[in-house]
């Protein structure tokens, strides 16, 4: 089983149009990511449309990823049928089936790979961030694009680009455009960048590894 990106990346609504100059070193990144290492969690749902080279149509889904700092990540997907990926540290777990058994990729190198991609996205971490990509920086913190080619393997071999667009320090939408063409866009519904979890909520997401009901219910 190749372990598919779009298992850990997910954003939101429609893409607006974005001006200046690529700049690594962008003062405007630099806040953008201080905003979002600042934050004490995220939640936030997503649609989803995967463009495979096979099929006519996108594959379409719908579900919400939480994110608590430093390491505490959770995706689920809700429809049309219910898979989770929960992430603790080094601990990775996916479920493809409500009633199917956790796999345990802990130990899977190119699973922690994505994990690590992931979290330091979401986490505002820079230094991290530019080791592992060539960042390219559009617009202003209202209106930004930020366009991430991997730097080495095994991502560079999965993945050809990541752009996420997003305002202030929401990611709004992110495109995934893998090496074979496949190509995934998530856009992001209602979203909380500032979560506060209660101790209930994380038990549900994190050990019981069912979505908050309260999430289910928004788009």
């Amino acid at each position: 089983m190749r372990f598919s990106a779009v298992c850990l990346v997910s954003a939101a609504l429609a893409s607006t149009a974005f001006a200046g100059e690529p700049a690594a070193d962008s003062v405007e990144l630099t806040a953008i990511l201080d905003r979002m290492a600042s934050t004490s969690g995220v939640e936030a749902v997503f649609d989803e449309h995967k463009e495979l080279g096979l099929l006519e149509r996108p594959l379409a889904s719908h579900g919400v990823i939480y994110f608590v700092p430093p390491d505490r990540f959770a995706r689920f997907t809700v429809s049309p049928g219910f898979s989770s990926l929960i992430v603790q540290g080094d601990d990775v777990r996916l479920r493809e089936s409500r009633d199917g058994e956790q796999i345990d990729l802990s130990g899977n190198r190119v699973a922690r790979v994505f994990v690590e991609n992931f979290v330091v996205l979401w986490s505002g971490d820079r230094d991290r961030l530019e080791q592992l990509y060539a960042p390219e920086f559009r617009g202003d913190p209202a209106a930004w694009e930020l366009r991430l080619v991997p730097r080495r393997a095994p991502l560079a071999d999965v993945i050809a680009a990541i752009t996420l667009r997003g305002d202030h320090d929401a990611m709004k939408e992110m495109l995934v455009e893998e090496r074979d063409g496949d190509r995934t866009v998530t856009r992001f519904g209602t979203t909380r960048s500032n979560r506060v979890f209660a101790p209930e909520e994380l038990e549900q997401i994190f050990s019981a590894g069912e979505p908050l009901e309260s999430s289910q219910q928004e788009r």
